[in-house]
This record gives C-alpha cells, structure tokens and sequence, in this order.
C-alpha cells in the first residue's frame, strides 16, 4: 500500500500538471482532463489502484506513469512516481516508452531455485506451473521465476528477452483465484516480440494469443499478448523473409484470425489457420497442439470462405 506522505507527493504531482485537483472518497482526485479540456473536473485519478478515467471524452489508463507520459512531464517527476509504486524501472533522461529500460523486478526469485524453510507461496507458484504444463526444463529455458514479496508478490513471472538476449518485456500472472487482476505487467510498450532469442526466422512461425500457449507449443511460436500483431513483428516477418505461419489464435478471435489468414495469403505467404476446439493450446497441450499443427492443411481461399459463412 502506498503511505499517506507518498499520497501527498503524488497529489502535488498532479496538481503540478493537471492544475490544483478536489479529494473525492476512495482515495480518487477528480482534475480538469488534458484531453478534452472540459470545463469541469471530470477526470478521476485513483492514489491507489493508479486507474484513472475521464467521464466526459472516456480517455483512461492502468497507472499514472502513463499519463504523465502522456503529458510529457519532466522526468523527474516520472521517476518519484516510479519510486512510489514500484522500482522495477530506470527512467532514462528521455520519457518516451521505448526509452524505459525495464528490468525484473528486485524480489524476482527463479523457479528453478529450491528456497530452504517453508516457502508456501514458491510451492503455490510451482504447482500452478505444473497445472499450467510448465515442465523444469522450460523454467530453465525461458528463466521463469516468481516474487513472494513486493507489487509482484504471489506471481509466476515469465520474462522475455529480444534477439540480443536484453530483457524486452515479462509477464506477471497471479496464482491466486481471489486476485482481481490476473495480470500484472509492465507499463512499457507491447511493441516487442515475445520470446524473441528462442526464434528460428528460418522455420515456420507460429503466432498465438499468450505466453503460456507459446510455451505449450514449444516450437518457434510468438506470443503477441492478445489478438493483433504488433507492429515490430509483423515488420519482422517480412524483414526476415518469413513465408509459413501458422495463426493459433483462441475462439474468440477468429475475426482477427481470418483477417490475418486473408491479409498473408494476398502476400504469398503458406498460412495454416489452427481453430482450437473450445480450448486454448496451453489447455490442449503440447503433444495434442503439435499434432494439430502437423496434420493441418494449408488454409486456402475456399476454406475462409467456409470458416466466414459459418460465422453468419
């Protein structure tokens, strides 16, 4: 929890940049919005969970290190927020997202490590990731480790490291049903590519939703973290001369699986698109999902076809 004397430096923040802001219940600071300049204080800043919302032009965001990012604000003041509610970042002299270097965060112990004592909180984390299809040689492989203490406390982390072995990104998921937010991850650019040292640009590539599903395929697949490819890959992909993929996305994104299948076969590309039946490939597994993947036939024109007239 953030301290009341770190409430109060934050609150002079926003007064700094925003203009002097009104106290409303649960910790919220309601403040004239940037965006749309409305003539009454309609954007909400809440000291604790960082959301904010403007009720007026609906411009909104997970913490308030974006916004000030947003606004631009010297750096200086980026970095005490930062201090505040987490130091798993260096902010450089620049603000721009793609000038944060991120690091794990301090607390960040690695699964492989057996902690002597009890340890309830590493044999939660190891059992989910066991559930999860987690196997000790793909803790290894991807350094995947957890924090039994801090912001990340009670998550599996799972990092990801770009072509030159930097760490561009990590996934913080909660093995804990009650936690409201499953996902904890940081404020930086989801411009990456996700796993990008364990890539093969000469192989085929599978491209599927999250972390856990590229890590139950196990060969050459990219997590894109939800259902549109960034833009860093999808230059990658023709950059690298990349011709065979295959689109793994969850049931519930075949309008974007289907946007993509057409989108890449208009360039030439040998597309596969793999409709799992109800689950995603971390719940399929790695033996059924491989077998998918192999037995599967280029997906053509007429079979777009069919897939959107099903849709109707």
């Amino acid at each position: 929890m953030v301290s009341n004397t770190d409430k109060l430096t934050i609150v002079s923040i926003l007064d700094d940049v925003l203009g002097p802001g009104s106290s409303l219940k649960g910790n919220e600071q309601a403040h004239h919005c940037p965006f749309c300049n409305h003539h009454k204080k309609k954007l909400q800043v809440n000291l604790d969970t960082q959301r904010w919302h403007c009720w007026v032009c609906d411009s909104k965001g997970k913490r308030i290190q974006g916004l000030l990012k947003k606004l631009q604000v010297d750096v200086s003041k980026l970095r005490k927020v930062y201090e505040i509610y987490g130091d798993d970042y260096i902010v450089s002299s620049q603000i721009e997202e793609d000038q944060i270097e991120l690091r794990l965060p301090k607390e960040f112990k690695s699964l492989a490590e057996i902690p002597t004592g009890f340890k309830p909180i590493y044999k939660k984390v190891k059992h989910y990731a066991t559930l999860r299809g987690i196997r000790n040689s793909d803790i290894i492989k991807y350094n995947i480790g957890y924090c039994d203490s801090g912001l990340y406390s009670g998550r599996i982390i799972i990092p990801s490291y770009d072509i030159n072995n930097k760490l561009n990104y990590f996934i913080a998921r909660s093995v804990f049903d009650d936690e409201p937010y499953k996902y904890k991850n940081p404020p930086v650019s989801k411009n990456v590519i996700i796993f990008e040292n364990q890539i093969n640009w000469n192989e085929p590539i599978t491209i599927c939703e999250g972390a856990f599903d590229a890590m139950a395929v196990r060969r050459n697949a990219i997590p894109i973290l939800g259902k549109f490819i960034p833009k860093k890959l999808m230059d990658s992909i023709y950059e690298r001369g990349v011709r065979n993929l295959n689109i793994l996305l969850d049931t519930d994104a075949q309008d974007q699986a289907l946007y993509y299948t057409m989108y890449f076969q208009k360039q030439g590309f040998q597309i596969k698109n793999i409709i799992p039946s109800g689950k995603d490939a971390a719940d399929i597994g790695f033996s059924e999902i491989n077998k998918i993947i192999k037995n599967k036939t280029e997906t053509n024109y007429e079979d777009v076809i069919l897939q959107k007239l099903n849709q109707l």
